[in-house]
């Protein structure tokens, strides 16, 4: 395996909204997206803290749970102490994929440099369209083959592909689908998966037996129960996944305007990873566009599939093995 990953990422501030508080990361091996909430700029200041504080974590090559975790309360520090400033909650959500090493010549990469993806994350809605060509490219130095990994990556890897890590605080999603068997279509629909598990009280009900169509007529989707930012701490769900095939990354005004089926045909109708992002952004915003809406969107080099699980608070990448026969524990 010696291909590059391809990435597609585009923000768009939606048809009912006068400022954009997401945000996206997607620089050497770090793919996230953030969406804010508070008061005043709170919201979209949290935002670029967790950007910020996520942006420093890919400058490091070498990635492990802990320092995931340092980041992520970096960031909760810092949104706080906003939120305590401005008299309310300055908050957000982080959703995405950390690669644990980043080989060593992707730093100098015009892509892999840092690009600024949280301003370029404010561009108004007719602005939006140059924010994906501008990240419509492979990444050079982004790599997945063995010479990127240490010897004990290889021999964890055991046939299958590389390990990530999977982050999530609050109700953006990280998606995944396998590539196709197919001459005609890359991507294969049927495989889609949501690989995190939404922090709100909407899935609490739904958690506790409520069924989803119920829930969804009773409860707000956007009453989100963990955040970056939160009076009272929090801290990130953390699964594993073998980096390979598609990864889609999106704020809820992508999946709350569409169903998961619908995600699901537009990504796999497009073999691009930027046109996929582009038209899921449309999508959304035909659909109603009510709320910022950002989708990155993380094509890996082939590679055999296999499914992931969580970590527990105590554990790292070395404890876990034979995830051919896990499932997602989401």
């Amino acid at each position: 395996m010696n291909e590059a990953i391809a990435v597609g990422a585009l923000t768009d501030v939606g048809m009912r909204r006068a400022t954009n508080q997401d945000a996206f990361l997607a620089e050497c091996g770090v793919y996230v997206v953030c969406d804010g909430m508070g008061g005043e700029s709170g919201g979209e200041r949290a935002s670029a803290i967790a950007v910020e504080e996520f942006t420093r974590l890919a400058a490091d090559g070498e990635r492990t749970r802990a320092a995931i975790d340092a980041a992520v309360q970096r960031a909760q520090r810092r949104a706080r102490a906003l939120g305590v400033e401005l008299g309310g909650i300055a908050g957000t959500t982080i959703s995405g994929i950390v690669l644990p090493q980043w080989g060593a010549g992707a730093a100098t990469s015009p892509l892999a440099a840092p690009h600024g993806a949280h301003a370029a994350a404010h561009m108004p809605h007719r602005g939006a369209e140059s924010v994906i060509d501008d990240w419509d490219a492979t990444l050079p130095g982004a790599t997945l083959d063995d010479s990127t990994l240490t010897g004990e990556w290889q021999a964890a890897r055991g046939g299958w592909a590389a390990p990530c890590y999977v982050v999530n605080i609050g109700d953006s999603r990280t998606y995944h689908m396998e590539r196709a068997d197919s001459a005609v279509m890359a991507w294969d629909a049927r495989t889609f998966t949501q690989l995190t598990h939404d922090h709100s009280s909407r899935q609490e009900a739904i958690d506790a037996g409520m069924g989803e169509a119920e829930a969804g007529r009773r409860i707000a989707r956007n009453i989100i129960t963990r955040c970056i930012g939160a009076p009272h701490g929090t801290h990130a769900d953390v699964f594993v996944a073998p980096a390979h095939g598609r990864f889609i990354m999106c704020s809820d005004g992508c999946h709350g305007e569409l169903e998961d089926a619908t995600i699901a045909s537009i990504a796999a109708a497009h073999n691009d990873a930027a046109d996929a992002a582009r038209a899921l952004v449309q999508a959304s915003l035909d659909a109603g566009g009510s709320d910022n809406v950002t989708v990155v969107v993380v094509d890996m080099p082939a590679d055999r599939a296999a499914l992931g699980a969580r970590l527990e608070d105590d554990e790292d990448l070395g404890d876990v093995h034979g995830l051919d026969d896990a499932t997602v524990q989401t």
